[in-house]
């Protein structure tokens, strides 16, 4: 079984006037392109510090803005359809392959989203089941929205958090790489989005 994202991702969390705005710079955005350069490329790694990569991993723990994935596995288990992120906006699509190769859609009237909390799994409903398939590893692909819907919809202290990275992306331009996040920046990054983490995976 393994994950994948489809689209999005990389959404920047602030704006560069809001990061300007943080880093107490008074120059009008557009006037010195180099230096709005710069702001962005710091804007861009806190973005991607604080969101999952490709795969699944890091960040909060779940995707932030808007993003489709899709799951594959060799059937419709369990763990298959417990889709792996708090905040799943939709499932899009569940499909199948059948033993003589061709592609099923399973009709989206047979299950529901359903789940307790922030978790979330795909249920089938009463009198319906799941289509027979091939014997493969990935016979089965769920296709979902997840993250918030928009930036706007980012929580403030998350954002507040991505105003931290910046101001040390700013300063320290391979702080992450070379010496890693200082331990009063992560303390104060895992202070304003502990109770996000809480729901990760």
């Amino acid at each position: 079984m393994w994950l994948e994202r489809l689209s999005g991702g990389n959404a920047a969390l602030i704006t560069l006037a809001d990061a300007k705005d943080k880093l107490r710079i008074l120059t009008p955005e557009g006037e010195d392109p180099e230096l709005d350069a710069e702001i962005t490329r710091a804007i861009a790694a806190a973005s991607t510090h604080l969101d999952v990569d490709g795969d699944g991993f890091g960040g909060l723990g779940f995707p932030l803005v808007s993003q489709q994935w899709v799951r594959k596995g060799a059937g419709f288990t369990s763990d298959l359809l417990r889709l792996p992120f708090a905040r799943i906006h939709s499932v899009d699509v569940v499909r199948c392959v059948r033993e003589d190769g061709s592609s099923l859609t399973v009709p989206p009237e047979d299950y529901i989203l359903a789940g307790s909390g922030r978790a979330r799994r795909i249920e089938l409903l009463p009198g319906k089941s799941w289509p027979s398939h091939a014997a493969r590893a990935d016979a089965v692909e769920v296709e979902f929205t997840a993250g918030f819907a928009a930036v706007e919809e980012v929580p403030e202290d998350i954002r507040a958090a991505a105003r931290e990275l910046v101001k040390l992306y700013y300063d320290h331009p391979l702080a992450d790489a070379a010496l890693g996040i200082p331990e009063q920046v992560q303390r104060g990054v895992d202070r304003l989005t502990r109770r996000y983490r809480a729901f990760a995976g």
